[in-house]
């Protein structure tokens, strides 16, 4: 019987004999076939839908990885050595230049305070009045009530400043004295404290006549590489490019050295290729993968040929096989000019695959050699000391624009980061006798890249803004230097590194609702579930369609063995009859 629902047996053929469940059981066997193969289309699109769930997770953990190291900081690491970490500590990033700094700390940076005298547990015995202080050039104005006690009117300063100043209580510990001091919250000189003379005479108490204790803000004051400089803080960033200097005592003779990591550089690019070969595994697993339960039920999962999957692998091999955008012109525009190279050679357990070895010869294939001639011996750790900055722009540029002559074009701006302004490189061409030289800003017209674009220029200052809907360099901002007469061009590009060209196709292609994978989920998922045509509905309706057959099998089943029953009981009788009969005239 349908192992597609329990509890029924059909009790026939007890009396004639006939196996009647075998032959409902045959019927809707073959019944079945439709539902059966409903069914393998609904393990297919399940498998499917799994799998490319699971792919699209792994490209989004690779886009997190990605997003881990997609700074010029990120990647190219420095590492700043104190020689004194408790009187001077160091951050730096990448714009700091390797070498040394000696600093020798003066004078810390300090906020204003002043401090009471000793003062009883009430500090004002006399009616509710408003006393007021100054701070920073503000007046502030709080409010002592009679029997204020020295917590309350710390906690009424500090409140009435709005945490300008943050006034404490401190307990003496002996006599039930106590103290109030009130701090200024800003490091720098001029940030100052001044108490009017009623809220003075307060904290004076017992001992009026004894002045208040008081320091003024002052400034930080330190010697960089010889040279005197004051600062309003303790947090020193704009003194050396790069390296933030975090003063903590004073003290001379402290020595700041800055390194370029390369250790931690290669670090990176091997995370890097580890990461791509992951996911290119995860992608070839995917379409290779095999499943002996569903190959023995003859279920279609395989997604070998899936469009999709391929037009993914595709994109994401492309973008570094071929040159970053606008880095054609700099020292390395590729990963094989640095060493990175994917095997090709077939049949290969690493085929597909990034291959690195820092200490590996990079072979320039384009040079011809010569009988004799000795392959080059440079390795990527030679072109990182050589050029640590130009191998950080070919992972992590991120719209950084340069131009080939800045006495002609000097790049200014662009709007790469609005999704605007394309990376790439522009050669751009004018004849200055199509620049006006006086009036208000117009429209003349340039050669991009060999096409004529209208650009927004001005005589006045010589800025030149490629216009809106002008191709892919609209938004790109220049100064035009050269007005002599003729023609003149430069080259302006703007960069764009392998990781962020990855990291932009990422995003498209694992967007919510519209990525490369999720419409094919959300398609699979509407073909399971759609009300009407969903698989879910159509192997309910067939489900129902032969139970009820069966049921009706049953029932027919049921109805001719009772009538073959009664036609074998009266077969009986009639038999007995004829016996009787024979008997009688013997």
């Amino acid at each position: 019987m349908s192992d597609y629902w329990s509890g029924q047996k059909v009790y026939a053929g007890f009396a004639t004999k006939t196996d009647f469940n075998s032959i409902i059981d045959a019927t809707v066997k073959q019944e079945k076939y439709r539902y059966n193969q409903l069914s393998k289309q609904k393990e297919e699109i399940n498998f499917k839908k799994e799998q490319l769930t699971g792919l699209n997770r792994t490209l989004l953990t690779y886009k997190t990885e990605l997003a881990k190291m997609d700074t010029v900081d990120e990647f190219l690491v420095k590492k700043a050595t104190s020689s004194k970490t408790d009187v001077v500590g160091t951050k730096v990033s990448a714009g700091a230049a390797d070498g040394v700094h000696r600093l020798d700390v003066k004078e810390l940076a300090t906020v204003a305070s002043t401090t009471s005298n000793e003062l009883n547990e009430v500090v004002h015995t006399g009616a509710d009045t408003d006393m007021t202080f100054d701070y920073d050039g503000t007046t502030y104005t709080v409010n002592v009530k009679q029997d204020m006690t020295a917590k309350e009117l710390a906690s009424a300063i500090t409140a009435a400043s709005g945490g300008k100043i943050k006034a404490s209580m401190i307990d003496l510990g002996h006599d039930s004295k106590f103290k109030v001091q009130l701090r200024g919250m800003d490091l720098g000189a001029g940030h100052n404290i001044t108490l009017s003379t009623e809220l003075e005479t307060v904290l004076k108490g017992t001992e009026p006549a004894v002045a208040l204790s008081s320091e003024a803000s002052k400034n930080s004051r330190f010697i960089l590489d010889g040279i005197e400089l004051q600062r309003s803080t303790n947090t020193i960033s704009d003194a050396t490019d790069g390296i933030t200097y975090s003063l903590n005592s004073i003290e001379d003779g402290v020595v700041v050295t800055v390194e370029t990591d390369f250790d931690a550089i290669v670090a990176n690019v091997e995370k890097f290729v580890k990461l791509t070969n992951e996911l290119r595994s995860g992608i070839a697993l995917v379409q290779n993968y095999k499943n002996e339960e569903l190959d023995k039920k003859n279920v279609n999962y395989s997604l070998k040929s899936s469009t999709q999957i391929r037009s993914v692998k595709s994109e994401l091999s492309n973008i570094l096989v071929t040159e970053a955008a606008g880095l054609e012109n700099s020292s390395y525009a590729s990963l094989s000019q640095i060493g990175i190279r994917t095997n090709f050679l077939s049949g290969s357990k690493d085929m597909g695959k990034l291959q690195f070895d820092k200490n590996e010869p990079i072979l320039k294939l384009t040079i011809k050699l010569q009988s004799g001639v000795k392959l080059p011996t440079t390795t990527f750790m030679d072109v990182l000391k050589a050029d640590p900055e130009g191998v950080a722009k070919l992972f992590t540029a991120s719209g950084e624009g340069t131009s080939s002559d800045s006495s002609v074009l000097d790049y200014q701006s662009s709007l790469y980061s609005f999704g605007i302004t394309k990376p790439g490189t522009y050669k751009i061409e004018y004849d200055s006798a199509d620049l006006p030289t006086t009036g208000p800003e117009s429209i003349v017209s340039m050669q991009v890249n060999g096409t004529t674009r209208s650009v927004k220029y001005n005589p006045a200052t010589g800025d030149a803004t490629i216009d809106e809907g002008q191709g892919d360099g609209q938004g790109l901002a220049f100064k035009v230097r050269d007005t002599s007469a003729g023609t003149h061009s430069a080259t302006i590009s703007i960069q764009e590194g392998l990781i962020q060209t990855t990291k932009k196709a990422l995003d498209r292609i694992t967007a919510d609702k519209t990525g490369t994978f999720e419409v094919v989920i959300d398609r699979y998922t509407e073909q399971l579930t759609d009300p009407v045509y969903g698989l879910d509905k159509k192997m309910a309706d067939e489900l129902a369609r032969v139970k009820a057959l069966e049921k009706r099998l049953i029932a027919k089943y049921a109805k001719t063995e009772k009538t073959l029953s009664t036609y074998q009981n009266i077969q009986k009788m009639l038999d007995f009859q004829l016996k009787s009969q024979v008997a009688e005239k013997k």
